[in-house]
């Protein structure tokens, strides 16, 4: 921000990084609001609604090439209203005009640019502009509103409407018959689609997308399937290797430009890393890899030095830029690395060939898995890490020198939520008491600044003691999710409670009864053309499944058949979708697969029930809807289980339990049963 700015706009007035960041372009910016739908009303002109987020490299561009240009800014404001939209704090906004400039047959993406007419109807949109193609498209929209704006007024009518009909869903009844067929025929359209040299998918850009590899192993592992647990491991592997994981501070970038996970768009966002947390966790249960040991460690360590507050929550993003340069601040170059007498230990370890050259500088990428780096150089395993390890503190005091990338230091109540979840898994996984320790926090600063005890509402994004306005519904899904993860985590059941709670919430304010499906807005919320729906899973899994999920395991432990008609209709809706795309639906094909498998629940209980527990979980209970208790208990899932001076262990299918078992062993065994029997359908 310049020292004394020659322009300054309405934005000079919010609190998002993002919208602070334009605050003195020349161009008149407003925040998303009634102010500016009035004023294109009263000055009968187009708005601009032009949406991004504060890591994002293209906005950068675009800003510097037109926004912070007196000419174009001039254009602009002459003849449009121009509204600066935070995707993250907005993503209702968001949501709607993307699925807009979709619906123009256009590629969506940020920046995101949509023109729409004064009450907020969208005629026109793209993603990034250079300079002279946005001039001439700014030229031609202005002459066509001036000159046909009834015919322009129609078109964005006739769009508007178009969108409530394709955002709607048919309605489906709750199924009760869920068929292996439909996820066995889901994988053979997915796996003609999948990169078997380096991973992932088999085009670039690759985004890592956790939520589709936590499905694949876990079918693969219940299924037995060789295959499909190979791809997995290597993805995980190439992915652990690439310059889309930080190798010398920790932490995913959002995506790789190529195919070999080389690189990456380098702003981390706070969702990735969440997410992949648990993938990692639950991969390092299976696989036992000290790599993927590593991964949870290093994501760990970036997120509590350089995105955690005191406060207990942790911060949104990380630029892609420093100084003006994409990924200045994380590649080295080759004389610096030889003045400071590390180019030979760095060798070790990293490619220093085209393997890693990037716009003539270096791309830390890891020459192989942390096993075959020590064959290579002859030492131990445990050595290689260690040696790895001071390798990067060097590395990393070499880039402490440098300008940082800016920090998006709004909190989000979703992606904490979120990031909750990874740290419970993680501690599940690896015994890391840390992380149990900082998700309660997060979760217990939730409850203190994002949850408004007057209206007993949720708010969606908050900074310096200030919240927002509105909660969304994925804000209710991922905190549920996280307070059901807590549950079967530390077994404390007021965590259930606090589910109940919000999920009653969320039901009231989105859940449409008559069409079966959640808003992504509350009922209460009327500043936008459409209630808009969130359906298929991206790099964030939609609101939809997440609450779907949430529904069909809280339906088992609190004996709430209506939460589990909820989850079915919701399911249903999208089964015909998941076949066909599954890389689309990777969440609710998790939830299908607990359906194929009949629910399965995995309940014990009495004096000692908690150790049992830390017994069977060294292996894969990810498909068991999980009950503990070393006391009676007036959870539903545990009626007329419990007796005096006993621990007995309950499997059940289908709402139908086989006979309680007193010992470990015979618990695996019907476990392994149950496997046996899935993987042989």
């Amino acid at each position: 921000m310049p020292n004394d700015p020659k322009h300054t706009n309405a934005l000079s007035k919010e609190s998002s990084p993002y919208l602070l960041q334009h605050a003195h372009n020349p161009v008149n910016w407003l925040p998303w609001g009634n102010e500016a739908r009035q004023k294109a009303a009263a000055e009968n002109k187009l708005m601009l609604v032009s949406i991004g987020y504060s890591a994002c490299h293209w906005c950068h561009v675009m800003e510097r090439e037109s926004f912070e240009n007196e000419e174009v800014a001039q254009l602009m404001n002459d003849n449009f209203v121009c509204v600066k939209v935070d995707r993250e704090e907005r993503p209702d906004v968001d949501q709607v005009y993307m699925d807009a400039v979709q619906a123009m047959r256009k590629q969506g993406g940020w920046p995101l640019n949509c023109f729409t007419t004064p009450d907020g109807k969208p005629v026109y949109g793209g993603t990034y502009f250079p300079k002279v193609n946005w001039i001439d498209i700014l030229n031609q929209l202005s002459d066509l509103w001036q000159k046909t704006p009834k015919d322009v007024q129609e078109y964005g009518d006739k769009l508007a409407e178009g969108m409530q009909v394709s955002g709607s869903i048919a309605v489906h009844d709750s199924r009760k018959v869920w068929e292996e067929k439909s996820l066995s025929d889901a994988i053979k359209n997915w796996e003609s689609r999948m990169d078997n040299t380096y991973g992932g998918p088999d085009k670039a850009p690759k985004f890592p997308l956790p939520v589709n590899y936590i499905f694949l192993l876990r079918y693969g592992i219940i299924k037995n399937d060789k295959s499909l647990l190979n791809h997995v491991e290597l993805t995980l592997d190439k992915m652990a290797q690439g310059g889309i994981y930080d190798q010398v501070g920790g932490g995913f970038t959002r995506y790789s430009t190529d195919k070999f996970w080389k690189v990456p768009h380098f702003e981390k966002m706070l969702y990735d890393n969440a997410q992949l947390l648990t993938l990692y966790a639950e991969a390092y249960n299976h696989y036992k890899k000290s790599d993927y040991l590593h991964i949870s460690e290093g994501i760990t360590g970036w997120l509590r030095r350089e995105m955690a507050e005191a406060n207990g929550s942790y911060y949104s993003a990380l630029d892609a830029d420093s100084e003006g340069v994409e990924g200045k601040f994380y590649t080295f170059e080759t004389a610096e690395l030889k003045a400071e007498g590390l180019l030979d230990a760095f060798s070790k370890f990293y490619f220093t060939d085209s393997h890693a050259l990037w716009e003539g500088k270096l791309i830390p990428v890891r020459k192989g898995s942390f096993k075959e780096i020590a064959s290579a150089i002859n030492i131990s395993e445990k050595e290689t890490i260690a040696n790895f390890d001071t390798l990067n503190e060097q590395l990393l005091a070499i880039r402490g020198k440098r300008t940082r990338p800016l920090t998006d230091d709004k909190t989000l109540c979703s992606w904490n939520a979120m990031l909750a979840s990874g740290l419970l898994k993680t501690y599940a996984a690896t015994g890391d008491e840390t992380a149990l320790t900082d998700a309660k926090g997060i979760l217990k600063f939730i409850d203190n600044e994002f949850f408004d005890a007057t209206t007993g509402k949720l708010t969606h994004s908050w900074k310096t003691g200030k919240a927002s306005e509105f909660g969304f519904l994925e804000d209710y899904a991922f905190l549920i999710s996280a307070w059901i993860d807590l549950y079967q985590t530390t077994f404390d059941e007021e965590a259930l409670n606090r589910a109940k709670e919000f999920t009653a919430i969320a039901i009231d304010q989105f859940y449409d009864r008559e069409k079966g499906i959640f808003f992504f807005t509350s009922s209460d919320q009327s500043d936008l053309i459409n209630r808009p729906v969130e359906l298929s899973d991206n790099v964030i899994p939609s609101s939809n499944s997440v609450m779907a999920r949430s529904l069909h395991i809280l339906g088992a432990y609190l004996s709430l058949p209506y939460y589990t008609e909820i989850a079915n209709r919701l399911l249903s809706a999208v089964e015909k979708s998941m076949i066909e795309y599954p890389e689309g639906y990777g969440n609710w094909a998790n939830l299908y697969l607990q359906n194929v498998m009949g629910s399965p629940e995995l309940v014990i209980i009495g004096e000692n029930a908690h150790e049992y527990h830390q017994e069977m979980k060294k292996g894969d209970l990810s498909y068991f809807i999980l009950a503990v208790s070393d006391k009676n208990s007036r959870l539903p899932i545990f009626a007329d289980r419990y007796e005096a001076e006993k621990t007995l262990i309950y499997i059940c299918q289908n709402h139908a339990c086989l006979k309680p078992v007193e010992t470990i062993e015979a618990a695996k065994i019907e476990i392994i049963r149950l496997r046996k029997k899935f993987e042989s359908q």
